[in-house]
């Protein structure tokens, strides 16, 4: 008997985390099918997909939990039947980069990025619902670039307004302690959150260390971030008086707005880890049913916040949750603690 007892668990293993804790808050909480329905790829609405592909969709156990908020436009976002839980959602289907999706997250991304106030997020949805507005990329010294260099092309200003009904701020909730399909057919769609306490998770692509406030983001954001985790600098971003003017700096938020173009060789600027991150970055998301045939699913990860008081992001507030009780390097294991109350 005494050979057994290293093998015994212990409370950290026991309760999913490194730490010991005796205060954990949970919520009980439903996985919005109608939201995982417009995020089924190449058509919107595809409940054969959304259950026969199951595992791709639903919320695992221990991935961050993001919720769905208000609508960016409540006059034309379908009504949906009162619910007693909170709808959320872990991931966002089969949207990628790489197909008609792209525009989802183009506008997720560019929103994120330069919101600033309340008032430019309503002045940027306006602009997304005014499918005839002009727009042109400009650089730094206010060339106009050519069009795929813009952050939206005219084609796709025209078809905006395909995901704009779709587009609602999205909340931080917690990690999730059970799994919930996506689908009631499939199975039950409650899904146990953990919203407080202490917890130790997987950090992402940016270092963090013990007393930072930490925040969650989608993959596609990296690009638009520097290497230690701030914003890159708002130079082209979006005001009203260029609205008024008829000229908006509209270049894509993952561009380093003091790069020069030359040749056209205007690109995003990204990151270059070294060999250890990127073995442990493929090693860790083969836990989020990460694949390596470009089928890759979009996880929520958390990284460190920085305040910017010139150009404060009003959306990287939003997505605050926790602090960080310690130190952890890109893809490592992080404790934090989760407290939207205190933070």
């Amino acid at each position: 008997m005494t050979d057994l007892l290293p093998y015994q668990p212990s409370l950290a293993s026991a309760t999913n985390t490194r730490l010991d804790t005796s205060c954990r808050h949970h919520q009980q909480c439903r996985v919005s099918t109608d939201d995982m329905l417009a995020y089924t790829m190449p058509s919107k609405n595809d409940h054969e997909e959304l259950q026969r592909n199951k595992y791709r969709y639903c919320i695992h156990k221990d991935e961050f939990v993001v919720g769905i908020g208000r609508p960016w436009v409540t006059q034309v976002t379908r009504k949906r039947m009162n619910n007693a839980y909170p709808r959320v959602i872990s991931n966002l289907g089969q949207l990628s980069m790489d197909n008609d999706g792209k525009l989802a997250l183009m506008m997720i991304r560019y929103m994120y990025h330069y919101a600033r106030s309340v008032q430019e997020k309503m002045d940027i949805i306006d602009w997304f619902k005014d499918t005839g507005a002009p727009h042109a990329g400009l650089d730094s010294d206010g060339t106009e670039l050519d069009e795929r260099h813009w952050a939206f092309t005219e084609k796709d200003k025209e078809n905006l307004s395909v995901w704009l009904p779709l587009m609602a701020d999205q909340i931080p909730v917690g990690y999730a302690q059970t799994l919930g399909w996506a689908h009631p057919n499939t199975g039950d769609t409650m899904v146990t959150v953990m919203i407080g306490g202490l917890r130790t998770v997987m950090n992402g692509d940016f270092e963090v260390f013990p007393g930072d406030l930490v925040q969650w983001y989608w993959p596609f954001e990296k690009d638009c971030f520097r290497q230690d985790g701030r914003r890159k600098e708002y130079i082209n971003g979006w005001t009203i008086k260029r609205a008024r003017d008829g000229r908006i700096k509209a270049l894509p938020p993952n561009v380093h707005p003091e790069i020069e173009v030359s040749g056209g060789a205007l690109g995003p600027t990204r990151f270059h880890p070294d060999g250890s991150v990127v073995e442990r970055e493929k090693y860790h998301s083969r836990a989020f049913g990460n694949a390596s045939d470009n089928k890759t699913k979009l996880v929520a990860r958390v990284k460190p916040f920085f305040r910017d008081d010139d150009n404060p992001r009003i959306y990287d507030a939003y997505r605050v949750f926790g602090i960080a009780i310690a130190a952890a390097r890109p893809h490592e294991m992080l404790d934090i603690k989760i407290s939207k109350q205190s933070v």
